[in-house]
């Protein structure tokens, strides 16, 4: 629960007197070099990073066996790791905003990071779509709906992320998709805790 909060904290942006466009650019840009704010938004990636590491740890002991439990042992770890990284490979500037900058990214004249941010990027959307997979397998009637629910999101905005990259749109879907994260490892903490409190399976 604490990862789900600390990886929301992007939600503050409407509060900082210099933001980003919430309806283009991307969350992830507050962490590009050129941005006042960087070091904030940087840190708390890694932190959040760094506290998805640390849950997929003790899963095993709730976490009934089976290809649904190898994937979310998969996919929370590499969604944590990435999330790490595209704080540690931060982006050069900010493309949404800044003309310079997206024609450089297009003439490939950015920095080796700035680049690895994007895979990066991506890295992390397969490992929350694996994760948000295998909890939908592993989970029954309304829990089971709402992680279905979630992947379908996820997929749609991950989508509609890269067609409208720098677009009008695209900073909506990202802060959907991240809403969407949110809640899924809100509600998958919740069902944890309570299986781990009953001594029975997810």
């Amino acid at each position: 629960m604490i990862a789900a909060v600390v990886y929301s904290v992007w939600l503050v942006e409407p509060f900082l007197p210099a933001r980003l466009s919430a309806l283009t650019s991307y969350v992830s840009e507050y962490g590009a070099r050129d941005q006042p704010y960087r070091w904030f938004f940087r840190s708390t990636d890694i932190a959040a990073g760094l506290l998805f590491l640390l849950a997929s740890i003790p899963l095993s002991r709730v976490l009934p066996p089976g290809w649904p439990w190898r994937a979310l042992m998969i996919g929370l770890p590499l969604y944590g790791l990435s999330t790490i990284a595209v704080a540690v490979f931060p982006m050069d500037c900010a493309t949404s905003v800044n003309a310079a900058c997206r024609s450089a990214e297009q003439a490939g004249e950015l920095s080796a990071a700035h680049y690895a941010h994007t895979v990066f990027s991506v890295s992390a959307f397969i490992g929350s779509a694996l994760a948000a997979l295998a909890a939908e397998r592993m989970t029954q009637g309304k829990a089971s709906l709402l992680f279905r629910i979630v992947l379908v999101l996820l997929i749609v905005t991950g989508v509609l992320s890269v067609l409208l990259y720098s677009q009008p749109g695209a900073g909506l879907a990202q802060r959907i998709q991240l809403l969407v994260v949110a809640v899924a490892l809100l509600t998958g903490a919740t069902l944890l805790l309570r299986a781990d409190r009953s001594g029975s399976s997810v």
